[in-house]
């Protein structure tokens, strides 16, 4: 899945992704900041220190 999205904290289009069907059937992604770390929902905007959807964890 492709979009144009840029990091919620850093604006950086630098972002590594993961496209996954949703629980609601729909086509969901997440991104991860290569320039500032976080991890956010594509569509509603949440950010994550923890998601097991991808596995990610955030180091401090």
């Amino acid at each position: 899945m492709i979009c144009s999205c840029r990091c919620m904290n850093c604006k950086s289009s630098f972002l590594e992704s993961k496209g996954f069907l949703a629980d609601d059937g729909f086509e969901d992604i997440h991104h991860t900041c290569k320039e500032c770390g976080i991890h956010f929902n594509h569509l509603d905007g949440e950010q994550y220190e923890i998601c097991s959807v991808c596995n990610y964890s955030q180091t401090k």
